[in-house]
Parts: structure tokens; sequence; C-alpha cells
């Protein structure tokens, strides 16, 4: 492991320290991200590992930059939910912003990369952990998949995330699970 990295975990964990993922601290879901860009290079963990840090913390663009490098900065700013009133605004915003990526640019291709991982993470969390956040990503998926998917880029993770979205959707078409939820 690089130095840049470790000190991009190490930065990232201090900034979302108090910052929770359901039951688990944060970190937690920014290491699922990283081992899940893994394949991507060290550049794509290093934007794993700061891809909330905008969002999440009073972090500046211009802080990351300083740290990382401008093309860090930049992709880390790519993948960041505009500031709006509803996450239903902010997706769309973002969407619109990554629907115009060119994956030739490196922090664009770093930007879409890590936001698939992002994305895959968070479908298996919420699969597993948290049904109603999993059925947000379920009605999400389709404008998701047409701002972030390009052909070629990632299309291993894509099947899965795609796969998980679909055995979801038909699970919630089967009789007996809607006789269970009906139940409890």
């Amino acid at each position: 492991m690089s130095n840049r990295l470790e000190k991009a975990r190490e930065w990232a964990r201090v900034r979302h320290a108090l910052q929770r993922y359901g039951a688990q601290p944060y970190r937690c879901h920014l290491d699922h991200v990283e081992r899940i860009a893994a394949p991507f290079g060290e550049q794509a963990c290093i934007v794993a590992q700061l891809h909330d840090i905008l969002e999440d913390t009073a972090t500046r663009v211009d802080e990351i930059s300083a740290l990382f490098g401008p093309t860090v900065a930049r992709a880390v700013m790519l993948v960041t939910d505009p500031r709006r009133p509803s996450r239903e605004e902010r997706k769309r915003a973002l969407n619109q912003r990554l629907i115009a990526l060119d994956p030739s640019d490196e922090a664009a291709w770093l930007a879409l990369v890590v936001k698939t991982c992002d994305r895959l993470a968070n479908v298996i969390a919420s699969s597993e952990h948290s049904p109603p956040r999993f059925q947000q990503y379920q009605r999400e998926h389709g404008g998701f998949r047409i701002a972030v998917y390009r052909p070629g880029l990632c299309d291993h993770l894509w099947r899965e995330l795609d796969g998980l979205i679909d055995a979801g959707q038909q699970a919630d078409r089967h009789p007996d699970h809607q006789l269970h939820a009906s139940i409890s």
C-alpha cells in the first residue's frame, strides 16, 4: 500500500470520525468502496476513500488538491452531490453532471468508476440491512444507470449491480414475498 492511499484512509477516517453508516463507523463504507475499486488502481482507491468527504464534512476541494493532486480533487468533486433541498433534486443534478462526463478524461473516468463502486457498495449493504433504502436504490436505478454506465467501463460491476436490483424487483413481485410483507 502506498503512502498516498494510507494518507487518504487516515484523512477520511478523521474527517468522517463522528459519522455512522448504519450501525457501523463510516470507515466501513469507505473501505468497502475501496475494495470494490481496487482493480482500477491506486487513484481509484484514493477517490473511493474520499468520495463523500465534500458532501459530509467541511473539507474543501483545494485541500484535496493540495494533498492528493488536481485529478483526485476533480474526481471527488464530480461524484459529490450538488447542494439541493431534496434527495430527488440532488440526484437529478448529479446525474446531469455524470451523463456529460467523457471517460477519456482521467478525473471523469475515476468519477464514473468510483460512483459505480459506491452504488454497488450501497446496494449490497441496503439489500442486507435496510429494505427501505434498497427500494430507494431500485427506484433510482434507471436514472443512475443512464447517467453513469459506459460500455466497457467496469461491466462486471454493472452485471452485479443490475443483478442485485433485478433480484430485488423479482422478489418484490413474488407472491410469497408479498404475503410475507403483509404478515410482518
